[in-house]
């Protein structure tokens, strides 16, 4: 469903001040809930980092971009008509005319061209003007920033959608000056801010301020921009596959900055002419970490030990990720930065990179390679395939009443940060009764995962109150209207006793991820006997999954389950 986002700014955001101070201030739309801050930046170099960063990654595009041939297409046909003129010319008289042609066209086309030049002046004055100043209100949606009691945090997507970006600020780091409130709303994130943040320095006391003027305490009564935007339907499932992705059982490891270098610096040093272009990462527990990038096989050996976990367990596995260009983005920051999380979803699926850099967290989440978006809309525009990037089928699948949903988001905007134990013990619900509405919170964009702290966050990305009514949108079946085709034919082969289930053993308690591995026998809608295997956790979030069809075969689980695999889930669930 697309959305319009309504913004009015009344001063653009910017940093003043003079040799001894600086003053960064975010200005933020009022036409959505506010939320203020006034403190002191401690570490201001650091703050600097990563906001210019994280411009870095909204304005990146890595999507491949077909060669403009028109130029070189009009100078083939030109040649091809000289070439025949020449053939029907060979008479010395009609050669000699055709030179007189040739040269008096010639002098016209200078004439032409010194004319023409005010015109080719004027209209490159005003692309540089769309570029500097207008073309980002168009392709470029400003940062959803959201003040909390213990953390400032940034989420931004990159213009091709396939990375987004999160920055925490610890309160730390902020010594409060002034009125502060609690909520989320829009800033205004330009180009020229992303040049002035460059002069943020250390020695110069560094003040922050978020709120409707910028910089300026009085707001102005001249509006700086004020424009409805359409809300792409990528954008906003990209903000769903996202939260549902942090919250599946993800393979954790960790690296140093200088291994993360010596990554980024093999990659700046070579050039891969052949497929497959990805890193893959060899994972034993209690061994080193092993990354090697292809198609070289190059290793970058590490000193980093995996500890094993997430839905591999403890048992030697390998995962391969693309798009890895994009992790460029963040040698900006590897001089500051501590420590370095790995959170991998598996192979082919999206990877999301943590960055500790001493009270301020980088967050950078990566979708399974660069043409395919969060959302896989670009792979369909291309015709790559015909439903969309869905992870969300992979999350949680019990149901979820709407009066607790209402309650359960009441309880987290008071709180604005708990883990999911406690906010089961403040609302009385069972703890998974408690995942499966903070996964439809989190899918609905009333909160977010935070994978440094392992807690849940208020969030609304919207302005609309969260109501009832809402949480019955959130908690309505899966199977309905609205349904991925995915999901429709899983259920009609579900419907039509079409699943079997062949095995279906517990794991042991004592795991990091206790549910169930299945196994069974589909007949599909197509009649083909497949035979689909899971692993799922106790509360039916596919962990690791197999399918014998073309779908799974093509694109394991880069695209979200099959619909023979969610069929034998709903067999699973049915006995639940």
């Amino acid at each position: 469903m697309s959305q319009t986002m309504n913004v009015r700014y009344t001063a653009a955001s910017r940093v003043s001040g003079g040799v001894d101070t600086s003053q960064l201030g975010l200005a933020t739309n009022l036409l959505r809930p506010q939320g203020y801050l006034n403190a002191h930046v401690e570490h201001p170099e650091r703050v600097r980092e990563v906001l210019c960063t994280m411009h870095g990654v909204v304005v990146s595009d890595l999507r491949r971009k077909v060669r403009d041939r028109s130029a070189w297409e009009t100078w083939l046909a030109q040649k091809d008509r000289e070439f025949l003129l020449g053939l029907k010319t060979k008479a010395s008289a009609s050669k000699d005319q055709l030179e007189q042609i040739e040269q008096r066209l010639s002098v016209l086309d200078g004439h032409r061209q010194i004319r023409r030049k005010p015109f080719i002046a004027a209209r490159n004055r005003y692309a540089d003007y769309v570029v500097n100043h207008t073309s980002e209100f168009y392709w470029l949606f400003d940062p959803v920033v959201t003040v909390h009691p213990d953390e400032v945090f940034f989420e931004a997507f990159s213009k091709d959608e396939s990375s987004y970006c999160r920055v925490g600020v610890s309160r730390s780091l902020l010594r409060d000056e002034g009125e502060t409130v609690y909520g989320t709303t829009n800033i205004d994130f330009s180009k020229a801010l992303a040049r002035h943040l460059e002069r943020l320095r250390n020695y110069r006391d560094t003040s922050l301020r978020v709120g409707p003027g910028g910089v300026d305490v009085q707001v102005d009564d001249v509006i700086h921009r004020e424009e409805k935007i359409p809300l792409p339907e990528s954008w906003v499932n990209g903000f769903l596959q996202v939260q549902a992705t942090m919250t599946m059982g993800l393979t954790s490891l960790r690296l140093k900055p200088i291994e993360l270098f010596n990554v980024l610096r093999l990659l700046t040093q070579k050039k891969a002419r052949t497929s497959p272009k990805a890193l893959r990462f060899e994972l034993t527990p209690g061994k080193p970490v092993r990354i090697v990038a292809e198609p070289w096989e190059i290793a970058v050996d590490t000193t980093s030990i995996y500890q094993g976990g997430g839905p591999a367990q403890d048992k030697p596995t390998s995962i391969r990720i693309w798009g890895r260009e994009r992790l460029k983005l963040l040698a900006r920051l590897l001089p500051m930065c501590t420590d370095i999380r790995v959170e991998l979803a598996g192979f082919g699926l999206p990877s999301f990179w943590v960055l500790d850099l001493g009270g301020i967290t980088f967050t950078l989440g990566l979708s399974g390679w660069t043409d395919n978006d969060w959302t896989g809309q670009s792979a369909k525009a291309k015709g790559q395939g015909s439903d969309d990037t869905r992870f969300e089928l992979l999350t949680r699948r019990l149901d979820g009443k709407p009066e607790d949903l209402v309650r359960l988001y009441e309880v987290l905007r008071e709180r604005r940060l708990a883990k999911d134990v406690d906010l089961a013990s403040a609302t009385g619900l069972s703890l998974e009764e408690t995942r499966t509405s903070l996964s439809h919170l989190a899918q609905g964009g009333r909160a977010t995962y935070d994978l440094h702290a392992g807690a849940y966050r208020h969030r609304d990305l919207f302005v609309d109150s969260f109501s009832l009514g809402e949480a019955k949108q959130l908690t309505r079946p899966k199977i309905d209207a609205t349904a991925s085709p995915t999901q429709k034919n899983a259920q009609r082969i579900f419907d039509g006793d079409g699943v079997r289930i062949i095995m279906r053993r517990p794991t042991p308690p004592d795991v990091e991820n206790p549910g169930y591995k299945l196994s069974g026998s589909v007949k599909g809608l197509d009649g083909a006997q497949l035979r689909p295997q899971l692993h799922v956790d106790s509360e039916g979030q596919i962990l690791t999954g197999s399918c014998t069809c073309k779908f799974f075969r093509d694109a394991k689980l880069t695209k979200g389950p099959c619909e023979h695999l969610l069929a034998l889930r709903l067999a699973h669930m049915e006995k639940l």
